[in-house]
């Protein structure tokens, strides 16, 4: 095991502890915090890349991210009707918190970063990475609902959260994913550093802590799978990316 693997692990429990306690928390410094800390490398890793590509992907990821949410919360569509709480910080416009991007940019970036290590057509990389953010959400949604981030109007069968979300899930990550693969070449999301895509694995490590504190197995269970999926396929990572 080599020191980046070793620091690697030594996060992804860390964050894993975190969520854990994260769950009896439920305020805003322990809600936003931790995912401030979470995009930073994902950012930090894509602005090193690209400096300018990387500045205008988070910017229209981020515009994007806060329109979508506040559609949704006006109209229903495309996740269904829901609202957000306070934990998230101040909301703008008073529907979605500031810190809405923070938390989904980086899955996008680390999500269609993998499906790039993964498969080399465009078409598949789209596909698997959608699929990535989708199962990304099986533990993300239960544990958000459960520290009070957002609530459902219309609660579904799988820990309140409404079927309509996912489909929801679909439609916003294929768009997402087409900016990703507009606005980044081939060869600088091959050259995207480990850090960056390995973001997804400590974000995901929060909500496992988060689901197994809550007895939520279901959502652990898809969190464990998670975890296992990106450390397989990093182990087949292109050469350029093991910074």
């Amino acid at each position: 095991m080599n020191k980046t693997q070793s620091i690697a692990i030594t996060c992804t429990l860390l964050m894993t502890v975190i969520g854990f306690y994260s769950y009896n928390a439920r305020n805003e410094y322990f809600s936003v915090i931790p995912m401030l800390l979470l995009a930073f490398p994902a950012y930090f890793g894509l602005l090193k890349t690209n400096f300018y590509n990387g500045l205008a992907l988070i910017v229209i990821l981020s515009c994007y991210a806060t329109a979508i949410e506040a559609l949704s919360i006006q109209t229903s569509f495309p996740y269904g009707a829901f609202q957000y709480n306070a934990q998230l910080g101040y909301k703008i416009f008073d529907l979605v918190p500031w810190t809405v991007s923070f938390g989904w940019v980086p899955l996008v970036i680390g999500c269609f970063g993998l499906s790039s290590w993964i498969f080399n057509k465009r078409t598949h990389q789209l596909v698997a990475g959608v699929v990535l953010l989708v199962v990304s959400d099986l533990i993300i949604d239960p544990g958000a609902v459960l520290m009070n981030f957002w609530t459902w109007t219309y609660p579904g069968i799988y820990y309140g959260i409404p079927f309509s979300n996912y489909l929801g899930w679909i439609l916003s990550s294929v768009i997402g994913g087409i900016i990703f693969f507009w606005i980044l070449p081939k060869k600088e999301i091959q050259n995207l550093p480990f850090y960056s895509i390995y973001t997804l694995a400590l974000g995901n490590a929060f909500w496992i802590g988060v689901t197994l504190n809550a007895g939520y197995w279901i959502a652990f269970g898809v969190g464990i799978l998670l975890q296992l999926i990106i450390l397989f396929f990093h182990k087949n990572k292109p050469k350029s990316s093991q910074k």
